[in-house]
């Protein structure tokens, strides 16, 4: 129980520091994962981007810490978002459109006329 709760808190992770990835930098591809673990700071993931090595990092918890090579700092667009920052402009960014709320007669009226269909097919 306690492998399979580890590995969805690293899977969750690895989806925020994709998501910080992808933002922050504009020619992101593809990220890979090396290494995984709790220390004594708390998390730590490590990995490199774009199939490439020397764009390595290493990611704290929900991408607050966040360490790379010279290569790869140099490829961020500036202002670097973190990722709750991120996260915030994508949902305030995101208007839902509402439903137009029915009123009592509307809804009574739509009743009625599902009734009324409802009758007429059964006289057939």
């Amino acid at each position: 129980m306690k492998h399979q709760e580890n590995r969805a808190y690293f899977n969750d992770q690895k989806e925020k520091i994709t998501i910080y990835l992808k933002y922050n930098i504009p020619d992101f591809n593809t990220v890979t994962f090396t290494n995984e673990e709790f220390n004594s700071i708390g998390t730590s993931i490590d990995g490199y981007i774009n199939n490439d090595k020397n764009l390595s990092f290493t990611a704290g918890k929900d991408v607050k810490i966040f360490n790379c090579s010279d290569e790869l700092d140099k490829m961020f667009k500036e202002p670097r978002k973190g990722y709750d920052e991120i996260i915030e402009k994508e949902e305030t960014s995101l208007e839902m459109p509402r439903k137009k709320t029915k009123t009592i007669d509307e809804i009574l009226s739509d009743l009625k006329s599902y009734e009324d269909q409802i009758i007429t097919q059964n006289k057939i």
